[in-house]
């Protein structure tokens, strides 16, 4: 049964779609009633109020029609999205002849094909939601909320445009074609108590030393993608056509990096590894020091990667992330209840499928 109404629901879903508004179903109603009443009394003024009911119900559908013709959608998410948590989605509303339009709303079609109603009512945190009330010039722009539960790739639902232009008589609604791909962070939560201080640092817990924001000039090089544009040395980048950076002398800023073995374990442990990850990355990042991370394949020193870099990720990490094969690693290693850690660990903690954390030795961890 299913199948049949999908089928139904992708094959014979039509084009257009007009849904009486609480006011359109007084006016669409009126017309029986009018002519009822007119045809009884023979009474010339009531023959004049169901013509322009029917005149009303006619023009508001030509003109509803023109309002959502040639509109195109573009949706895009700003800034980062975690789970739980109302991530912000751009909708941008463009129409080829330019013209002005009004009253539109972008909206997921959370209901089926036999359940439109359900479009227009309150709606959930976890469905897109866009009013547009003016397209001016044929563009227009808009930031929408969406919640999303659980991390990774996620998609949205089937995608409306409805107009209420120009009585507010009926919800006009028509499809949008959009592929909107989000990568969504795990759960914020406090860093764990035995996480607040890193344990694995470059050089046994030396500090590293790298060139960053310190005092004295040193010279200019071409800035990396992570790197802060305020340290753009302006006339030298529009001569050479590329971002040049101030190089300064090295200062001495703590490092701090982690490792992640998830292949193996269910899929709740991993779940609040990589929550536990991020928690200690963000509490790390926020107190000056320079971050690293190595997760699956995936191994980036203190320093060699922005900590959005870093966070995204882990938004995109897959459970069954095999193990880096590499000469530096963190001696500091999370690990999801049931996976392996690497022999080079020196301290684990193993992480339960209830979120608590375990350490271990390394005899246990072997």
């Amino acid at each position: 049964m299913r199948g049949v109404v999908r089928y139904l629901d992708r094959w014979i879903h039509p084009p257009r779609r007009a849904f009486p508004t609480r006011a359109g179903w007084f006016v669409f109603l009126s017309p029986f009633v009018l002519g009822t009443a007119a045809i009884t009394a023979s009474n010339n003024l009531l023959f004049i109020l169901l013509g322009a009911t029917l005149g009303t119900i006619v023009l508001s559908g030509i003109l509803s029609e023109r309002n959502v013709t040639g509109v195109r959608t573009r949706i895009r998410p700003v800034g980062p999205a975690y789970a739980g948590e109302p991530a912000r989605l751009e909708v941008v509303l463009e129409r080829e002849d330019d013209k002005t339009g009004y009253a539109f709303t972008v909206h997921e079609r959370a209901h089926s094909i036999w359940q439109p109603w359900k479009s227009w009512g309150k709606r959930a945190p976890d469905v897109l939601v866009a009013n547009v009330p003016l397209l001016e010039r044929g563009r227009a722009k808009v930031i929408a909320s969406r919640r999303f539960d659980r991390r990774g790739r996620a998609k949205l639902a089937r995608l409306e445009l409805s107009t209420t232009f120009p009585f507010d008589l009926v919800h006009k609604t028509r499809d949008v074609d959009v592929d909107v791909e989000v990568f969504v962070r795990p759960r914020r939560i406090d860093v764990a108590r035995v996480l607040v201080e890193p344990r694995s640092r470059l050089g046994d817990g030396d500090l590293h030393q790298r060139r960053g924001a310190g005092l004295e000039v040193y010279g200019l090089r071409e800035r990396k993608e992570f790197e802060d544009r305020r340290r753009v040395h302006a006339r030298r980048s529009m001569a050479l056509g590329r971002d040049v950076i101030i190089e300064t002398s090295g200062i001495a800023r703590p490092v701090a990096w982690i490792g992640v073995a998830l292949e193996g374990a269910s899929e709740e442990a991993v779940e609040r590894t990589l929550e536990h990850a991020q928690a200690a990355l963000l509490a790390w990042d926020a107190d000056g020091r320079s971050v690293g991370l190595c997760l699956g394949e995936d191994v980036y020193e203190p320093g060699a990667a922005s900590i959005d870099r870093l966070l995204d990720l882990i938004a995109r990490a897959a459970p069954d992330a095999k193990l880096a094969d590499a000469r530096t690693l963190p001696s500091t290693w999370l690990v999801a209840s049931g996976a392996r850690a690497p022999v080079q660990a020196k301290e684990v903690l193993v992480v339960q499928d209830d979120g608590a954390i375990r350490v271990l030795a390394t005899s246990e961890a072997a």
